[in-house]
């Protein structure tokens, strides 16, 4: 009984056990976190994963970076190195660098620089006012901007699946520091879109001097100014880093604390600017060799797009080399192009580049309200700041001993970005460090006061809200006592820009302050005008918020009426036994009469806090709403559903093919003819045959269902004979082993008989009769 019982707790703890581990393992499957630096030319991923150190993602072809370029063929998506492969024949079709228009309008300058650049055909989306493009998934929709970029989104996610075989849905995603409010909203709803929750957003600037300071120590406070060109930007961030005091502690244990002071940045220079130039200089040369105008050729998309995929190779080239040559085989009209170029003219050609290289670290340290003998050293980050010229024209602006590259330029932000998202889980171990990140912009406020008397005049109010480069994550409270409604205007300045002109960030009304004192009547309000109280806050994403509205009325307290009483009762009590006392100690006698506590005081009035109505109203760019959010998941459900659909017609058709090729081998083998009559080949090889004409004849527009029926019916045919095969292959070897096993048994019987001769009436020697042939 009491062995049953002890079984039963052992199944029973065994269960618990198994239980717990898989808890564990689904809770830390849970808790891994994705790192995304989404590029203009290139993504990468880092996953962040407890028990595991913090590493990249490899792509499916063993990359550490991805090509930020995506092709959509009705409903079908082309990602990566694939996507730039058939760019040339799909180029209004095959959507690169986009990143740059998340959440600008369709009339601002960023979008405009794309249409010349790019054969993509923009529109107006007219839901947001953003860029779309149209023509895309189908003839009568249009793409927008987020859409394209959760595509890939939700690629890189897909990536991670494969390589780790778990999904994981938190992130982290670094986005370029000048980001304004539209522009970080668009990436936040592209994340949506892709199935993943974003928590924070990261400057790539800060990204990077996480990362940097991820492997070092600092003695005494340092300034390091980092220089990041990548392929759509150049951006400069300044930040500082020094070990904070924390008593008793060891240095390791003391936290490492990164400030960013500010940045800068040119939206618009970055190395596809030098790829463009690149690829200029290759259209004139062809255009004069040809006989064919400049604008002919520029108005073939498919060469221009030809050229810039050559523009960009000739371009790495002549990083590392004084000379390249440019080869493009029919580029237009049939004609081959062939030149050399030389990094000599790639420098003259870009000459005048070099007052925009040098112009966002001067901003930055103007900024910083520091000079370049405060700065320890430039830290070169991205792409572009391998090309030469751009080395050469920082080494002569700030001195070449400056200039280092102690950083993995591909892989310093998404390590920095993934590092982020480990110490927002308790889950992992990680060194502490504590990022202080810049906002991208200056918030102020504009309201007008309520008249004083009905003489007086209304006021208008200006308040600085946050300063440049203000602490991201700040909350601030707008305050002015009046009866009625209130209207805020808030403005932005971009944080670091030369353009030192506020623009509309957002409007809100608050409403109901009178109808508020109106519920409050029966509470004795006390003050005439209730205090207004606006919280507004920059979240962790960097995006300003307005957070609630509350009105305060003094009202009196319902509790001090019967404190007063209590308090003269107190007192009286407190007179009799002083007293009492007092008559006690005349007659010499100790008096034993307490008295109870004094009554804990209560204010006369107390304040009564209303929540108010908010109308709010963000400007620029507007978001997507639910509607726009759920059409746009629709058609990406779509896509995916066709993506699986296509990948498992594929596998099937690719099965398929395979067996018959495999087949048509055997065929020729020796032992087919040995296992098979006549019959039964010419049967098989005419099932072959019509098998790989069905196959070229329908393997696009056959479905998983078809294919795996012609499967089914040459594996139907190719069985009985392949069991015949595998019995021919193993027939030496049964025979062999069983003549072996004969061998023995006669060795047996052989010992048994002379054993047992002497005894000739034994029936055992009966038996043994016939047993070896005698």
């Amino acid at each position: 009984m009491l062995r049953g019982v002890a079984k039963m707790s052992l199944r029973r703890l065994l269960a618990l056990a198994t239980a717990c581990v898989l808890a564990c393992t689904l809770a830390c499957a849970n808790a891994a976190v994705l790192g995304i630096d989404y590029g203009t030319e290139w993504f990468t991923i880092a996953l962040a994963n407890p028990g595991r150190p913090l590493d990249l993602v490899l792509n499916r072809d063993a990359n550490r970076q991805t090509a930020s370029v995506v092709t959509v063929n009705g409903l079908e998506r082309t990602f990566g190195s694939n996507a730039v492969s058939i760019a040339p024949r799909m180029p209004e079709k095959t959507f690169m660098a986009v990143r740059g228009l998340l959440g600008v309008p369709f009339e601002s300058e960023v979008a405009a620089a794309y249409r010349r650049q790019f054969p993509n055909k923009m529109v107006r989306d007219p839901a947001t006012g953003g860029v779309a493009f149209e023509g895309s998934a189908s003839n009568d929709t249009i793409l927008t901007v987020t859409e394209i970029v959760a595509m890939q989104l939700r690629y890189a996610q897909q990536l991670v699946e494969e390589a780790e075989g778990i999904v994981v849905r938190d992130a982290v995603l670094t986005v370029p520091s000048f980001f304004d409010q539209a522009q970080r909203h668009a990436l936040l709803d592209a994340a949506s879109l892709a199935g993943l929750r974003v928590l924070a957003l990261v400057g790539d600037g800060s990204a990077v001097a996480l990362n940097y300071a991820m492997s070092r120590s600092f003695e005494r406070a340092e300034r390091h100014l980092f220089y990041d060109m990548g392929a759509g930007k150049t951006a400069v961030t300044v930040a500082g880093f020094h070990t904070r005091s924390a008593g008793n502690a060891s240095k390791t244990k003391k936290p490492m604390v990164i400030t960013v002071q500010a940045y800068a940045a040119d939206s618009m220079l970055g190395g596809q600017e030098l790829d463009f130039i690149v690829r200029d200089i290759l259209a004139d040369r062809f255009a004069a060799r040809n006989s064919v105008s400049v604008a002919e050729l520029k108005a073939n998309a498919r060469a221009m797009t030809r050229l810039l995929k050559e523009a960009k190779r000739v371009k790495t080239i002549l990083s590392v080399n004084a000379e390249a040559t440019a080869s493009v085989e029919g580029l237009h009209g049939g004609i081959d192009f062939r030149s050399q170029i030389s990094r000599r003219e790639l420098e003259q050609a870009t000459a005048s580049l070099a007052p925009r290289i040098r112009a966002p670290v001067d901003r930055a340290l103007a900024a910083a309200n520091l000079t370049m003998s405060d700065i320890r050293s430039i830290v070169l980050v991205g792409g572009g700041s391998r090309v030469p010229f751009v080395q050469q024209v920082l080494a002569e602006a700030y001195g070449g001993d400056k200039l280092t590259r102690n950083v993995n330029s591909e892989e310093a932000c998404v390590m920095g970005a993934v590092f982020k998202g480990a110490t927002l889980s308790s889950l992992f171990r990680v060194r502490d460090m504590r990022l202080r990140d810049a906002l991208q912009y200056a918030v102020r406020a504009t309201y007008s006061t309520e008249p004083s008397s009905l003489l007086g005049r209304a006021k208008e109010e200006t308040l600085l809200l946050f300063p440049e480069f203000g602490a991201v994550g700040a909350r601030r409270t707008i305050r002015d006592t009046r009866n009625t409604d209130l209207a805020i205007a808030f403005e932005s300045m971009p944080s670091g820009s030369e353009d030192k002109s506020w623009s509309p960030l957002a409007s809100v009304r608050v409403a109901g302050i009178t109808e508020a004192a109106a519920q409050l009547k029966s509470k004795s309000v006390v003050s005439e005008k209730p205090e207004v109280k606006v919280m507004v806050q920059t979240n962790d994403l960097g995006a300003f918020e307005v957070v609630k509205a509350e009105a305060l009325f003094n009202v009196m307290n319902p509790g001090y009426a019967p404190y007063l009483e209590d308090l003269a009762a107190w007192e009286a009590e407190s007179a009799a036994v002083d007293a009492t006392s007092a008559a006690s100690e005349s007659d010499g006698a100790k008096s034993k009469t307490k008295l109870r506590a004094r009554p804990v005081a209560l204010p006369e009035t107390i304040t009564e806090v209303v929540r108010l109505a908010l109308d709010v109203e963000y400007h620029g760019a507007s978001r997507m709403n639910k509607s726009a959010l759920e059409q746009s998941r629709s058609l990406l459900r779509r896509m995916d559903e066709d993506d699986a659909a296509r990948s498992a017609r594929h596998g099937a058709a690719n099965r398929l093919e395979s067996l018959i090729y495999r087949l048509r081998d055997e065929v020729e083998e020796d032992d087919f003819a040995a296992v098979t009559t006549e019959d039964q080949r010419a049967a098989l090889e005419k099932a072959l045959a019509d098998a790989s004409e069905w196959l070229e004849n329908n393997a696009e527009g056959a479905t998983v269902d078809e294919l795996a029926a012609e499967l089914a019916a040459l594996k139907t045919l190719w069985g009985p004979i392949a069991h015949r095969k595998r019995q021919r292959a193993k027939r030496a070897e049964s025979v062999s082993a069983l003549r072996k096993a004969i061998a023995q048994a006669g060795e047996f019987v052989s010992a048994v008989r002379k054993e047992l001769a002497s005894v000739e009436s034994d029936p055992d020697v009966k038996l043994l009769e016939g047993v070896d042939g005698t």
